[in-house]
């Protein structure tokens, strides 16, 4: 299983509401859009990463693993815009395609935490007790 570490360079700290469904991850690539419904996060959690920094790891469930796949296939090098919520979260150069289903964002650790609360909870609106 290959794992895609994609660097954290643009980020904004506050979360906007938006309508849980579309929209609640979206990822744009050449100007294409792919959007994550609440229920195709398996998991979402902040970790610390091999160099003990702040990330956020993403898993999808397994209807979505061939459509991310999918849509992250292609040339090295490509920026990718990833939202959670409606908020920008990173624009990291993608590496590779996304083929276990499974990412890592790094960055600002207030934002990767905030956004692993809205992606454990699986709504842009109700967040969990924590």
């Amino acid at each position: 299983m290959k794992f895609i570490v994609l660097a954290l360079t643009v980020l904004l700290t506050a979360f906007p509401v938006v309508a849980d469904g579309e929209g609640f991850v979206r990822f744009v690539l050449n100007n294409q859009l792919f959007d994550l419904p609440p229920d195709a996060i398996a998991s979402a959690r902040a970790i610390k990463d091999f160099n003990n920094q702040d990330a956020l790891e993403v898993t999808v469930t397994p209807d979505w693993l061939a459509p991310l796949s999918n849509f992250t296939q292609g040339p090295q090098g490509r920026t990718i815009s990833i939202f959670v919520c409606g908020a920008l979260v990173a624009e990291p150069t993608l590496q590779g395609r996304i083929s276990g289903g499974r990412f890592f964002l790094t960055g600002d650790p207030d934002v990767i935490h905030k956004a692993a609360v809205f992606l454990g909870a699986r709504s842009c609106t109700t967040l969990p007790n924590s």
